[in-house]
């Protein structure tokens, strides 16, 4: 009997001690498991929800954005799934507040010093600070006075438009230019035409492909100047979102890092600025102290457009 008792005690206590090791060797698979997810795909989908204005003219000028921000989460190191939100239209200062209340995560909006406090920017120019470069829509008599212009005094003289809630309107009135506002983007352009205003500065991203629209019939691209003042367009999401933004962040420097953010650009805006011939025209620059510019290398510049122009051209 006592040889008995010895034996179940054994067996009782080696079993008791495989199951310990069992349990621990399964904790420690799981762990193993769990940190190996995100290499094997396991790891959480950041789903990005961005507005998807139905407006055609919206629709086409933001697919430039759209594919930067797939461009930036594919090359984050995320699993992502990108989700268009359907708007019918927007006012960027309505989507601070759509942003702030979480009904979409992410959206590019034209930079403030306000907007920048409400919310998180990602500080790389999705436009390279080209929107900050304006050419001129005016009345084809108003040219003779153009060509007298010399100097921001000078340009000072003249009357501009703009809407009533852009960001640029600021940047005019610290400078001291004169500015009308509407919030009719038609009737900006009547103004003009009507000799309400003298000129509608737009960026050269932009403005060949509207002044060839019915909506500016009546008007030219002036042919001597350019204002150039610090604008861009930047990546924003809400305060808090710190993992998206630092996936775009990260997705956006590597594609300046291997070229392809330099060469999207210059696909989608090298012929229009090409047509303005930036070289035979005075720039005229005002200052902005509000809007910081962290690195120089990623704002454009005439050196820069040459340079990639120049590349292009060899192929």
């Amino acid at each position: 009997m006592p040889l008995l008792i010895a034996m179940i005690c054994f067996f009782s206590f080696s079993y008791r001690n495989m199951t310990m090791k069992l349990k621990s060797w399964m904790q420690s698979f799981f762990l193993a498991a769990l940190n190996l997810a995100p290499l094997l795909g396991g790891a959480e989908v950041l789903e990005v929800r961005y507005p998807s204005v139905q407006h055609p003219y919206y629709a086409k000028r933001d697919a430039y954005f759209v594919t930067l921000l797939e461009m930036a989460l594919e090359r984050s190191g995320e699993p992502y799934r990108l989700v268009g939100v359907k708007l019918p239209d927007y006012s960027e200062k309505r989507s601070v507040l759509l942003l702030q209340s979480k009904q979409y995560d992410a959206h590019w909006l034209n930079t403030t010093p306000e907007r920048e406090q409400e919310l998180l920017p990602i500080r790389i120019p999705l436009d390279k600070g080209a929107i900050g470069w304006r050419a001129f829509l005016i009345r084809p008599d108003r040219q003779s006075v153009f060509d007298q212009i010399q100097s921001a005094d000078d340009l000072k003289k003249q009357v501009f438009v703009q809407g009533h809630d852009w960001p640029d309107a600021p940047v005019l009135l610290e400078n001291g230019f004169a500015v009308e506002r509407s919030s009719n983007w038609q009737g900006l352009f009547r103004m003009v035409v009507l000799n309400r205003a003298q000129a509608f500065p737009r960026s050269i991203l932009e403005i060949s492909a509207e002044q060839s629209e019915s909506v500016a019939e009546g008007l030219v691209i002036e042919k001597n100047l350019i204002l150039r003042y610090p604008a861009a367009y930047y990546f924003f999401v809400e305060k808090n979102n710190l993992k998206l933004a630092a996936a775009i962040e990260r997705g956006l420097k590597k594609s300046v890092a291997d070229g392809s953010f330099d060469e999207f650009f210059f696909k989608n805006f090298g012929e229009p600025i090409s047509d303005l011939n930036l070289q035979s025209r005075r720039v005229i620059s005002i200052d902005y102290p509000a809007l910081k510019i962290e690195d120089e290398s990623l704002w454009f510049s005439k050196e820069w457009f040459e340079k990639i122009k120049a590349k292009h051209a060899g192929k």
